[in-house]
């Protein structure tokens, strides 16, 4: 037994250091890997670590690990090699958590190949596996790469919505760095919609963020002044565009971000363009072109060969932008990068029109045909097809075609200036279209043309005749309409009012038979204890006022004539009094009352104070009255941010309501259990009440089924 322990001991001394060594290399490989000092020494040892003891959730670590930082790298190809040893090893191995981060890893390695629709399916996948799994922060990565996927593949308004849930759950589960990113990302898309006042806002919240950091984020920075020289070129000011893009630039360098330096470049490049610096503008085109190829960004480098194509076109070099842009088209695909391959074709009909007419005509009705599309491709789409149809001396569509380009200035004149400088634009482009119109005219037989604009005024002679007959038409159906749906509502209306009346009877009926039957039993004498029957009469007596009572307000609602006392107050102040009014009666009711209020301290808002009250007690009231005891109410006021409303909950424990009832509780007179409602003096009318009141602050009230096992009323008022 001593030989035995003597050698056991000598083999554990042996070992030990290759025991220690291969534990210490996978914690010493993931921190090498996080920092972006040590990172290319990770990856050297990446098979190194896979090669010593490790579970299956450290190999899935180390792969995932391992494909992030080279997608991050840009070494895309790479990259792709580790996903597919990542994916085998998650086909030998359940491990949900590393397949969602699969999804959301291979996802965002398709965006930044630019193979946008393949980026969305896996995306998409991702959002869902990691809502499963409550994976918060990754989920809104998931969410902000959906967008920019989205963003260019031309859907702009999924590209908002998931920006918009990107920063709520960012700024649910206190993620500032992603909030930041979110917001920056969303502004861009706001800044191609031309709507530069919901960029600027953004960026604004993103920098009033990073100033409340105490150490730089130069990552974020930059992208938060790219987006600013996003917004300040849409309002026209490409000077301030060029400073901050050329700042974003400088931050990008200072972060060792190569690859995305280069699309700031080409941002950079369009500004110089705009400000007639031609020669500076080819150098940034060409110098991100350069960075593209070398890390293998095929997209991308179409993205520059197109911009080059546009300068020799400003410059009028047709040979030379001729070249570019046919490059550029082999390395665009037009599935995956749709937006940026439909702005190259109108840059490429501008070059070579009149050649290949047809062509560039069944590309540009296609583009807007789209339902979403940003307004400077659809204007040079319709100049492109205006040009076409000249070509082929279809004046007349071209006509039309330069008429919705006409109007599509105006759109955009109107944002832009005065009613004078518009009329001055409009004229300028009348006169511009006439002389090019009369010089297409005067190639042609002057005869033929003639008949040909008499053809066009015949036309339109005839169609005013139609649009007019048609528009008569229209009137005399729709005012036939109006009077049968007029008539449906009338009797609608005398119907309710009917049954409203049978209803009142009925309820004015039994409490009056009661008093009546109590007072005979005193008048004869016939009562035992008088002073317990006088107590029953005075609580039917109030029960009757009540009743009356909310008659009247609900009858006031109806007529237009109950009035709103508003009033500028603090919102949070003023929840924090409803919400301490209601408690004391909650628990001397005997129920156990909590309440949760998330209000910004500066949030003002006009309310009418006692009816909100008035609200709050018809609610609590409920909640006691139809609470079984033990049992609790809970009371939450919170601040929805994207939404601009407070939302108040008011819910309560068992016993809750059926379905059926559920969606009746807001009928007038309705109640659940109809005698236990008399006996606690309920009128039937409370909830009508508290809707009528929301529905004149421009709120809105709602019922569902309550997680504590009763009622849940949801109220929500806007606070604009």
């Amino acid at each position: 037994m001593l030989v035995y322990k003597i050698l056991l001991l000598s083999f554990f001394l042996l070992f030990s250091p290759f025991i220690c060594a291969n534990e210490r290399l996978y914690d010493a490989f993931i921190k090498e890997i996080e920092q972006q000092e040590t990172r290319n020494n990770a990856l050297q040892n990446v098979d190194q670590v896979l090669e010593s003891d490790l579970t299956p959730e450290e190999i899935a670590d180390v792969h995932h690990k391992t494909t992030v930082a080279l997608k991050n790298a840009f070494q895309l190809e790479q990259a792709h090699k580790w996903a597919e040893r990542f994916k085998q090893v998650l086909l030998t191995h359940h491990l949900p958590d590393y397949e969602a981060k699969y999804s959301l890893t291979y996802g965002d390695l398709m965006l930044k190949e630019g193979k946008f629709s393949d980026a969305i399916s896996y995306l998409n996948l991702a959002v869902s596996q990691l809502s499963e799994l409550d994976m918060y922060r990754l989920l809104s990565h998931a969410y902000r790469f959906r967008a920019a996927a989205y963003k260019n593949n031309g859907s702009y308004k999924d590209s908002i919505e998931s920006y918009e849930l990107s920063i709520e759950v960012a700024k649910k589960y206190e993620f500032p760095d992603l909030q930041v990113s979110a917001n920056t990302q969303l502004a861009d898309v706001y800044s191609d919609l031309s709507l530069p006042d919901k960029a600027l806002e953004l960026l604004q919240q993103s920098i009033a963020v990073l100033k409340s950091q105490e150490q730089e984020n130069t990552v974020l920075l930059g992208q938060v002044y790219y987006n600013l020289g996003g917004a300040h070129q849409v309002i026209g000011d490409h000077e301030k565009s060029l400073e901050a893009y050329q700042t974003a630039y400088d931050y990008d360098v200072k972060a060792g971000n190569v690859v995305y330096s280069a699309y700031t470049l080409i941002r950079i490049g369009r500004e110089q363009k705009k400000l007639a610096q031609y020669s500076s503008a080819e150098a940034s085109f060409k110098k991100a072109f350069t960075i593209f190829e070398e890390h293998g960004h095929i997209r991308n480098q179409g993205w520059a060969l197109s911009n080059l194509a546009e300068l020799k076109l400003r410059e009028d070099q047709k040979v030379e932008a001729r070249a570019y842009v046919e490059e550029a088209l082999e390395l665009i695909d037009p599935i995956q990068s749709k937006v940026l391959y439909q702005e190259t074709m109108t840059t490429y009909a501008q070059i070579v029109l009149p050649e290949r007419a047809d062509f560039f005509i069944q590309s540009m009705e296609q583009i807007i045909a789209q339902d979403e599309v940003y307004l400077g491709l659809k204007e040079t789409a319709l100049r492109v097809l205006k040009d076409a149809y000249s070509a082929k001396g279809d004046f007349e569509t071209a006509l039309n075609y330069h008429l919705q380009y006409a109007e599509s200035k105006v759109s955009q004149l109107e944002k832009e200036a005065s009613q004078k400088a518009l009329a001055y634009q409009l004229d300028t482009e009348y006169q511009k279209n006439q002389y090019e119109l009369q010089s297409l005219k005067t190639q042609r037989d002057m005869e033929q043309a003639e008949q040909r604009v008499q053809q066009i005024v015949t036309a339109a002679v005839v169609g005013v005749l139609v649009i007019l007959l048609s528009a008569f038409l229209l009137l005399a159906r729709n005012k036939r309409r109006a009077l049968e749906l007029e008539k449906q509502l009338l009797n609608k209306t005398l119907d309710l009012k009917q049954q409203l009346l049978a209803d009142i009877s009925h309820e004015l009926r039994t409490p009056l038979t009661v008093l009546k039957l109590h007072i005979e039993s005193l008048e004869h004498n016939l009562v035992e204890n008088p002073q317990q029957s006088y107590k029953v009469l005075n609580r039917r007596l109030d029960t009757l006022n009540t009743l009356i009572k909310d008659i009247y307000e609900l009858a006031q609602a109806d007529t237009g004539s109950l009035n709103l006392a508003l009033e500028r107050v603090n919102a949070k102040h003023t929840f924090i009094g409803l919400v301490e009014d209601i408690d004391d009666f909650v628990t001397d009711e005997g129920l156990d009352f909590n309440a949760n209020i998330e209000l910004p301290d500066t949030l003002e808002i006009d309310i009418d104070v006692t009816r909100f009250a008035q609200i709050f007690n018809n609610l609590a009231r409920n909640s006691v009255n139809y609470t079984d005891k033990p049992g609790e109410v809970f009371v939450e006021i919170r601040y929805q941010n994207q939404h601009n409303r407070i939302q108040c909950v008011i819910e309560d424990s068992s016993p809750g309501v059926d379905d059926e009832a559920l969606g009746r509780l807001f009928e007038r007179l309705f109640r659940c259990d109809k005698s236990r409602s008399r006996d606690l003096g309920g009128s039937g009318l409370g909830l009508s009440i508290c809707q009528k009141l929301v529905e004149l602050h421009g709120g809105s009230i709602t019922v569902a089924h309550s997680d504590l096992g009763g009622l849940k009323v949801s109220v929500i008022l806007p606070c604009e």
